[in-house]
């Protein structure tokens, strides 16, 4: 077989497969999501912020659940924060208006990120199981149920209509909960900008579209910055192109 005739049908399989394997990952995330949230156990330094009660946490008693609170506060909060933030945007998901910068024509670059609407705790109830501290950070399993009509419409999203897209994103530290936001905004608008230059010679002028957030969350730390890496289903509802070049 010849090397051309090969790296044809390895093309082929990948296109055929790949989106098929993809929704295969993801199925498991249909009825329950589980990810795995962290917080600094201590504020950046310099920075203060009030703790709330840690209601999703259950130690078998009062004394175990005082103690806990009083060690952890901080970062429970943090975590109750990030937790439905994260996934607020994997059940209903982030909508997102971008206008890529062009030097030719004078335009500055726009960008606005948004939640599609704001997470329910009483319509998805958030758990937190296993907390535990290592190397600074509070480690806590977050459990959180799709409702039927979530369950149907995360069903529509898994379809291959949907593109998937990826991206890496970058918040300062010192922000606290709004860097990660950041951090997140950042690497939608990346996975958005990566996926249209692939398809679009031209700029086009303006590119609006809601996404799903799909995968484990991955966040970390590095040179003082959130660094996030998120993957996404893209659904596109509008993309206006120049008319005079």
């Amino acid at each position: 077989m010849n090397r051309r005739l090969l790296y044809i049908l390895i093309s082929i399989f990948l296109l055929i497969f790949s989106p098929l394997a993809l929704v295969a990952q993801v199925q498991e995330q249909s009825e329950q999501l589980r990810i795995l949230v962290w917080a600094d156990l201590d504020a950046f330094p310099g920075s203060f912020e009030e703790t709330g009660e840690a209601k999703e946490t259950e130690p078998k008693k009062k004394e175990g659940q005082d103690q806990f609170q009083k060690m952890f506060g901080f970062a429970i909060e943090r975590s109750k924060q990030v937790a439905p933030f994260l996934l607020n945007g994997m059940i209903n998901g982030w909508k997102f208006e971008y206008t890529p910068y062009d030097k030719r024509r004078g335009v500055k670059e726009y960008w606005e990120f948004d939640e599609i609407k704001p997470f329910d705790k009483t319509m998805n109830p958030i758990e937190f199981h296993d907390p535990e501290a290592v190397e600074g950070k509070l480690l806590s399993r977050v459990y959180c149920n799709r409702t039927k009509q979530q369950q149907v419409e995360y069903k529509r999203w898994t379809s291959i209509v949907h593109p998937h897209v990826k991206g890496v994103g970058r918040g300062s530290v010192e922000k606290g909960f709004d860097g990660i936001k950041e951090a997140c905004s950042m690497a939608l608008k990346d996975a958005v900008r990566e996926y249209w230059r692939t398809l679009e010679k031209n700029k086009p002028k303006e590119i609006s579209g809601t996404v799903l957030l799909i995968r484990d969350p991955r966040i970390y730390v590095r040179n003082g910055q959130y660094v996030v890496d998120l993957d996404f289903f893209l659904e596109t509802d509008r993309i206006i192109k120049y008319t005079q070049f």
